[in-house]
């Protein structure tokens, strides 16, 4: 599918068929997530793949009963980790790009000295919103990708992280952003409306 054309197809699905996800499938969402874009290309993301249908159900709880949560054969719990952004996990990605040309090891010096973009300078909390960040990047590149095989999501936000992290047993490091339900969709919505454009883009100046 042309990429205009998924952007504009996708929309959050809340009712799934039950026929199972080819593996395939799932695999090209999940690469396609692999390739958004991410900060000195840390990819602090960490995708959890669950088909047990009991698992899920339990996951799901933590999305305050939302039925979508828990309705589709697939649920990708999407997590992320500030270990890649500490001053290792940061020197360690940024010099993956040194083979490719992209970085040397002075700019490494530099960017690992800098506050304004090393954000283990700036504490956990900052490091924490820096991963969530890229993490949501990646999730809207594997919606995009699953309309693209034919499958929808509905990108589930508004959970109790830590009850997934307990069903999980997920290590400490590891915290639980969002749930991303992926399946064939059993319903046809209307598009969503969107603000006018006006209301939003500006040109040189706000307002």
């Amino acid at each position: 599918m042309e990429l205009t054309a998924a952007i504009q197809k996708r929309c959050s699905i809340r009712r799934f068929k039950s026929t199972p996800v080819e593996k395939a499938k799932i695999e090209k969402v999940l690469a396609s997530g692999m390739r958004a874009p991410s900060w000195g290309n840390t990819q602090p993301w960490r995708f959890i793949v669950v088909q047990d249908k009991a698992k899920i159900a339990e996951i799901a709880k933590a999305g305050g009963g939302q039925p979508q949560a828990g309705g589709a054969p697939v649920l990708i719990v999407c997590c992320a980790t500030i270990d890649d952004l500490t001053k290792k996990g940061h020197g360690d990605a940024l010099r993956t790009l040194i083979p490719v040309g992209a970085m040397t090891e002075e700019l490494v010096n530099f960017v690992l000295q800098s506050d304004v973009f090393a954000p283990y300078l700036r504490g956990d909390a900052y490091m924490a919103i820096k991963a969530g960040e890229q993490l949501m990047i990646a999730i809207a590149y594997m919606t995009l990708e699953a309309v693209n095989q034919g499958l929808s999501t509905c990108w589930v936000g508004a959970i109790t992280p830590k009850e997934a992290h307990k069903v999980l047993n997920l290590p400490d490091n590891i915290f639980v952003h969002s749930l991303l339900p992926l399946g064939y969709p059993d319903e046809d919505p209307k598009p969503r409306p969107r603000k006018d454009p006006s209301k939003v883009i500006f040109w040189e100046k706000y307002g």
